[in-house]
C-alpha cells in the first residue's frame, strides 16, 4: 500500500460522504477519499467491487477499481478516471441535464442508456442507486459516446442473494433502473433533455 499526497491534487467532485481527487501522479484515475472515516460505505463498496474482480466481469461501463492506498487525508481508494477523448475529464450526466445546450445529444444518450442497462444486466452488476450524479458521459472523437456508472454499485440488500443468482439480480436491476427512469422524469422536469430521454428510454 503506497501513500499520496492529495494537497494539490485537483478536486473532482465532492458528495455527502466523499471527496474525489484527480489521481497526482496518473491523469487517467482518481482517488476517492472518506470525508468521515468512520463511515462504512467505501470499505463496503470495494468488497463488492473485488467480487466483480473475482468472477473477472467486463469494466467497459464502470469504473475499474486499482487498489486501496494512504493519503494525507486517510484510505484513498484509486479508481479508473473517464476520460473524453480530448484528454478531458468527462462529465457527469447531471452536468448535461442542467446544460441548455445538450438536447441534441438525447439520441446518442438514449442509445448509451439502454447499452448500459444491458451490460448490467449481463454482468448483473447490482447497483445502490443509480443517479445522474453516479454516471459520466463519456465523448469520443467521432460524436459518439458511452456512459460509465462511477459510483453506487453494490448490494445493501439485507439478503444479498441478486448478486449470486441472475434470476434476482435482474428484479433487482430492473426495478432500480425504473427509480432512474423516475427520477429523470420529476427531479429535472425543466430539462428539454431529461424528457427526451425519458419518452425514448
Amino acid at each position: 500500500m503506497g501513500f499520496i499526497s492529495l494537497e494539490e491534487a485537483r478536486l473532482i467532485g465532492k458528495g455527502s460522504s466523499r471527496r474525489c481527487y484527480q489521481h497526482p501522479a496518473d491523469q487517467g484515475k482518481c482517488v476517492k477519499v472518506q470525508k468521515n472515516p468512520a463511515r462504512k460505505i467505501t470499505s463496503e463498496e470495494l468488497k463488492y467491487y473485488r467480487k466483480l474482480m473475482r468472477h473477472r466481469i467486463s469494466w467497459e461501463m464502470v469504473a475499474r477499481y486499482h487498489e486501496t492506498v494512504l493519503t494525507d487525508q486517510g484510505p484513498g481508494a484509486v479508481f479508473e478516471m473517464p476520460l473524453d477523448f480530448d484528454g478531458t475529464v468527462s462529465r457527469t450526466l447531471h452536468y448535461y441535464l442542467l446544460s441548455d445546450d445538450s438536447a441534441d445529444a438525447a439520441v446518442m444518450m438514449v442509445s448509451a442508456l439502454l447499452d448500459l442497462k444491458r451490460y448490467l444486466l449481463s454482468q448483473n452488476i447490482i447497483v445502490r442507486e443509480l443517479k445522474a450524479e453516479n454516471l459520466v458521459w463519456c465523448r469520443m472523437a467521432d460524436g459518439y459516446g458511452r456512459f460509465i456508472l462511477i459510483d453506487g454499485i453494490g448490494n445493501n440488500q439485507l439478503l444479498p442473494i441478486a448478486s449470486y443468482f441472475k434470476r434476482f439480480g435482474r428484479r433487482v436491476i430492473c426495478r432500480k433502473w425504473a427509480t432512474f427512469e423516475r427520477d429523470l422524469g420529476e427531479l429535472f422536469s425543466g430539462s428539454l433533455l431529461a424528457r427526451e430521454l425519458v419518452s425514448h428510454l
